[in-house]
C-alpha cells in the first residue's frame, strides 16, 4: 500500500472539521456549510474498515431526500432538505461521526 493513500480523505474531512467548528450558525448549518467541502468523497476513499462509518454519515445527512417540485425536478437538495429537518442533537451525533472519522482515517493514512 502507498503511504498517505487516504490523503485526499483526510484533506477534506480536516476543512469540514475546521468548518464544523468554526462556522456561524447552529449544527445544522455547519453541517450543511461542511457537507459542500466533503461531497467529492466516495466510500472508496476510505480504508475498509470505516467504509461503514462513511456510508452511516451519508446516509443521515440525506435520509429525508430531495424536495420535488411539481415536474419532478429537485427544488431543494436531499442534505439541505434533511437538514431543514432534523433535531439539534440529531445533527451533534452526525458532527461528532464526522470528527472521529476525520481522526481515524488521519491516524489511518499517517500510520499503516
Amino acid at each position: 500500500m502507498p503511504l498517505h493513500q487516504y490523503h485526499y480523505a483526510v484533506e477534506k474531512l480536516s476543512v469540514a472539521v475546521e468548518c464544523l467548528a468554526t462556522h456561524p450558525g447552529d449544527v445544522r448549518e455547519r453541517l450543511m456549510a461542511a457537507f459542500l467541502g466533503f461531497h467529492p468523497l466516495t466510500e472508496k476513499d476510505f480504508p475498509l474498515e470505516l467504509q461503514a462509518d462513511w456510508r452511516w454519515v451519508i446516509k443521515e445527512l440525506s435520509r429525508c431526500g430531495p424536495q420535488l417540485s411539481h415536474d419532478g425536478k429537485a427544488r431543494i437538495g436531499s442534505v439541505e432538505n434533511t437538514m431543514k429537518r432534523i433535531r439539534k442533537a440529531t445533527g451533534a451525533k452526525i458532527a461528532e461521526k464526522i470528527y472521529h472519522l476525520y481522526r481515524a482515517v488521519r491516524e489511518y493514512d499517517l500510520y499503516r
